[in-house]
């Protein structure tokens, strides 16, 4: 029997897509880490069809404390086309929610988006079920880009959607009246949402820069392209108002590497899958915090899988997260969502090592709140252990409330510059099956990915030279793979 099992795992190994992060940068499903409109910011964002199909794609911008959508649409960009919006600050009006800080989508770019308005598109609280009741908390969060199907000249929706000679599409209107009663996507009225439509293909990517117009600084923040998140033949095809459609769509299969090691893996779940392949043990962010510059730091970590194992004022999360998530200990006091612990490692550019960790107001840490990053999108400002006044109350370039700030090493010959050390001690390990050898596995750590963003400012510049600097990178991660005796 143990020989036929090995037998049928080594052909879905041969024959069955599986996930995996390309780090060329196209894939089927993209996520940009972060967002926010926090502090005067604002997010623009790029999507592009870089194949000879048209295709049709979904948008899900969801917010940071549980990763819950405020704005899910669908688009359909011709061979080769671009989409691009802005995300900006406003007040909502939206009834029962009048005047809360919030965020709308902005955009000019004339690619079909049945049903979205792209003058001003405000978030919306239709799909926020449980924690707090106040819009502010979408203003930062995380964005997928997932593809749905493509579609082909001579199609109908190529009909409408394809740019020609003058650059615009055809007839949106006609698009969007596809999705009405009886249209062709019309499914109450006898239509068939995978009509006209082929299945994905990949060949997407995406940037976001996030802008601080005040201070003149760009923040890049890439995005993380995966390919073969889709089975072999699929159309994923849904209602743009539809923010179903996410992560956990993907095929049970992922690739990954660990300590120079492929392993394909067959795991339980689609979800299982995307959270195999973004599985760390060990973070590093640098940091530099030099005072000739005014540096300023600040770490963003997102876990774009974490609402799918962790539900409100749960106890009882699934692995790989720790069993309760809402452990008094930890510092996630401002959210319902809970936290999983962390233990970090703060060493300077001499060597010099802090594992003392520090909490909010650069205060030690009390017995009782144990350090952690809290919900689905999570900050961490740094702050100078030297310095002699207050610590900022909030990261001064994302003005996160979802946050930390965190003090390096106050030795006095510690240098304002290093880098951070983060490992997940109360982690549970995530199984799958080594489809090469039929083993069960275990892969450490949690689904989690993030950048760290840097400013400078040079007070000795020329008269009329603009002094600002800013830039982003990402936050480095390895993983650990165990094998069952």
């Amino acid at each position: 029997m143990k020989k036929y099992l090995l037998m049928g795992l080594l052909l879905i190994s041969l024959n069955v897509s599986a996930v995996y992060i390309n780090h060329k940068g196209l894939g089927e499903v993209l996520i940009l880490p972060y967002y926010t409109v926090n502090n005067g910011l604002n997010t623009l964002v790029t999507v592009t069809n870089s194949t000879s199909y048209g295709k049709a794609i979904k948008v899900n911008i969801r917010e940071g404390l549980h990763g819950y959508s405020a704005l899910s649409y669908n688009i359909y960009l011709d061979a080769y086309d671009v989409w691009t919006f802005a995300l900006v600050p406003t007040a909502s009006s939206i009834e029962g929610y009048q005047g809360q800080l919030s965020a709308m989508q902005i955009s000019n770019d004339t690619s079909c988006a049945p049903g979205l308005r792209k003058s001003g598109q405000e978030f919306l609280p239709n799909e926020i079920i449980d924690g707090s009741n106040d819009l502010e908390r979408t203003r930062e969060g995380f964005i997928e880009v997932i593809e749905m199907a493509t579609f082909f000249n001579g199609s109908n929706v190529f009909g409408v959607a394809e740019h020609g000679v003058t650059g615009v599409p055809q007839d949106c209107d006609s698009l969007a009246s596809f999705w009405q009663e009886n249209g062709m996507w019309h499914e109450e009225t006898g239509g068939n949402v995978q009509s006209e439509l082929l299945t994905t293909t990949g060949g997407l990517m995406a940037d976001a820069q996030i802008i601080d117009v005040a201070q003149g600084i760009n923040y890049s923040v890439p995005s993380l392209a995966f390919d073969g998140f889709h089975a072999e033949n699929t159309i994923a095809h849904v209602n743009p108002e539809d923010s179903s459609l996410s992560l956990d769509s993907a095929n049970p299969m992922a690739d990954i590497m660990a300590h120079g090691q492929s392993y394909k893996l067959a795991t339980a779940t689609g979800i299982d899958a995307v959270t195999a392949v973004l599985m760390a043990d060990k973070l590093v962010a640098s940091y530099a915090l030099d005072t000739v510059v005014a540096g300023i730091n600040e770490s963003i970590f997102t876990q774009p899988t974490r609402r799918f194992y962790v539900n409100s004022n749960d106890t009882n999360a699934t692995r790989p997260f720790n069993s309760n998530t809402q452990d008094n200990d930890l510092i996630c006091q401002n959210t319902a969502y809970g936290g999983i612990e962390i233990k970090q490692f703060i060493f300077d550019r001499a060597s010099q090592e802090k594992d003392f960790n520090s909490c909010n107001f650069g205060a030690p840490c009390p017995v009782l709140f144990t350090p952690a990053i809290c919900g689905s999108v999570f900050v961490q400002g740094y702050d100078l252990g030297t310095s002699i006044t207050d610590s900022p109350d909030r990261p001064l370039i994302t003005n996160s409330k979802n946050s930390t700030i965190t003090k390096t090493p106050a030795a006095i010959h510690a240098t304002e510059n290093g880098f951070v050390v983060t490992s997940f001690p109360t982690a549970r390990t995530l199984p799958a099956t080594e489809t090469n050898t039929g083993s069960t596995v275990n892969i450490h750590g949690i689904p989690v990915t993030g950048i760290s963003l840097q400013r400078f400012t040079n007070a000795g510049a020329g008269e009329g030279l603009l002094a600002q600097y800013g830039g982003s990178e990402i936050i480095k991660s390895s993983v650990t793979v165990t094998e069952d005796n």
